[in-house]
């Protein structure tokens, strides 16, 4: 293939405008060295996650005797349906994590439950947070739950199916520094819905459809495990 004298001055042109644009982008942070930065940083909140927030802050204030915690596994029980005793608020959010958590404490503190039962970590750990950046989350809240007078229910968190065993490893990791935390405080205690839900060191396909969320079936198993806790 041959070249004439113009098409080497269009390509001599163009590697030097490309570089000169990319030394630009660094110096003076214009597109797209901002996208390239953020697509580093974990990603923000769902508008769900806000608009629940927003909800609980407005309307949550009310004198409940028990408060589940999580993310979406939480979220989609209806736990006074299951406990129809006991007056619970529901303030699992779909998508969070534990540091989504600790940005909207307000909200269960103003439950003035005196149990508080968490399960959460597998969105985290979808992301790639560090076993240690979650258990130190979930130090955080339980500390800053116990401080406003809630006795602390660690619940293990939900190991997953087939598809999503990528994330076991982990999860057992974080189950087993969290039964240790629980053993070091007497304001926590832990308690292991793997023994119940989980079959080989995966969740059980009889109580899911998909590998992560539960069918009747494993919130009737949930509910067995805990419900001399809550009562």
């Amino acid at each position: 293939m041959k070249f004439n004298k113009l098409s080497v001055l269009v390509i001599c042109t163009s590697i030097l405008l490309s570089f000169i644009y990319g030394a630009l982008t660094v110096q003076y942070k214009i597109f797209p060295s901002e996208y390239f930065k953020a697509t580093n940083q974990k990603p923000i909140y769902s508008d769900y996650f806000y608009h629940k927030k927003s909800f609980f802050e407005k309307h949550g204030d009310h004198d409940y005797d028990v408060v589940f915690i999580g993310d979406s596994i939480t979220d989609y029980a209806e736990w006074e349906d299951m406990f129809p005793s006991i007056k619970i608020a529901n303030r699992g959010i779909s998508g969070d994590r534990t540091d989504g958590i600790l940005k909207r404490l307000d909200s269960i503190y103003s439950t003035s439950a005196d149990r508080a039962f968490i399960m959460i970590g597998t969105n985290d750990f979808s992301l790639g947070i560090s076993v240690d950046e979650v258990f130190e989350n979930y130090r955080a809240i339980a500390t800053k739950l116990s401080e406003h007078g809630m006795k602390i229910y660690i619940q293990s968190t939900i190991l997953g199916g087939k598809l999503l065993e990528n994330r076991n490893t982990k999860i057992v990791e974080l189950n087993n520094k969290l039964q240790l935390l629980a053993t070091q405080s007497n304001l926590i205690t832990f308690i292991d819905l793997n023994a119940g839900l989980s079959k080989d060191y995966l969740l059980n396909p009889m109580y899911s459809r998909d590998g992560l969320h539960l069918n009747g079936k494993g919130y009737a198993v949930w509910k067995g495990i805990i419900s001399s806790y809550v009562q």
